[in-house]
């Protein structure tokens, strides 16, 4: 399923945004493309930069920190973008920035991450995705709704009713393969999908319900040269 048209175009210190609405609650992704001036620079700063490390039990991958001198270039044309489409008022506060590259093969998939997953129950907090892979096959993110209740977002209202359903749900139909979910889980049904782009950036709130779409035929490659290499920055208003 990829999206449909947007709800919404507007210009942003020469950008195009692009406002999606996905599922029910909706779910809003803003979608902007060729995001940053000189994104090979970017690259660049992950290449020569931090080395990359795995970073939890959550991520199928490893992560190394975005410098911080990085920050404002990467943030600052999200100004206009955030009280616009997602209600901010005053100052956005940083809470995490890095580079990630996916690389953990299906077979290697810790079963918390063969599922949709919600960032942060923090009301408010932002995901900012910028896509820096080159070629076809770098897959996207995609967007869930959790058949048994409903929910396409978690926030701490609805953290306790997620968690039992999702329990229930496992007892019932049983952990999911060890594969990168698609459209075809009896838990989780597909709202929504963004194809990743290079120097594409997708902004979300924290608490939808997402996963990283990962193509079966994906070259799964640490090389942050040559593969799958986001940044990922969350923000919460301060």
């Amino acid at each position: 399923m990829l999206p449909s048209d947007p709800v919404e175009e507007f210009e942003t210190q020469g950008r195009i945004a692009r406002v999606y609405h996905h599922g029910r609650e909706p779910i809003k992704v803003v979608v902007l493309d060729n995001y940053l001036t000189d994104p090979d620079a970017m690259v660049d700063l992950a290449v020569q930069g931090p080395d990359f490390a795995p970073n939890g039990p959550f991520y199928p991958g490893i992560r190394a920190p975005v410098p911080p001198s990085s920050f404002q270039t990467l943030l600052g044309p999200l100004a206009e973008i955030l009280p616009r489409c997602f209600d901010y008022s005053g100052r956005a506060g940083l809470r995490e920035c890095n580079f990630s590259l996916v690389t953990t093969p299906s077979d290697q998939l810790q079963p918390i991450q063969r599922l949709p997953h919600f960032d942060s129950l923090e009301y408010g907090r932002v995901a900012a995705l910028l896509y820096l892979g080159q070629g076809d096959r770098q897959g996207g993110t995609a967007f869930y709704r959790q058949r048994s209740t409903g929910f396409e977002s978690v926030d701490a209202g609805r953290f306790a009713a997620f968690e039992a359903a999702l329990h229930a749900d496992v007892a019932h139909h049983g952990l999911p393969d060890a594969a990168y979910i698609d459209e075809t889980s009896p838990i989780y049904e597909l709202i929504g999908r963004h194809e990743a782009r290079f120097n594409r950036m997708i902004v979300y709130l924290s608490s939808s319900l997402h996963c990283a779409h990962i193509p079966k035929d994906f070259a799964f490659d640490p090389n942050p040269a040559t593969g799958r290499l986001t940044v990922n920055a969350f923000l919460g208003m301060d």
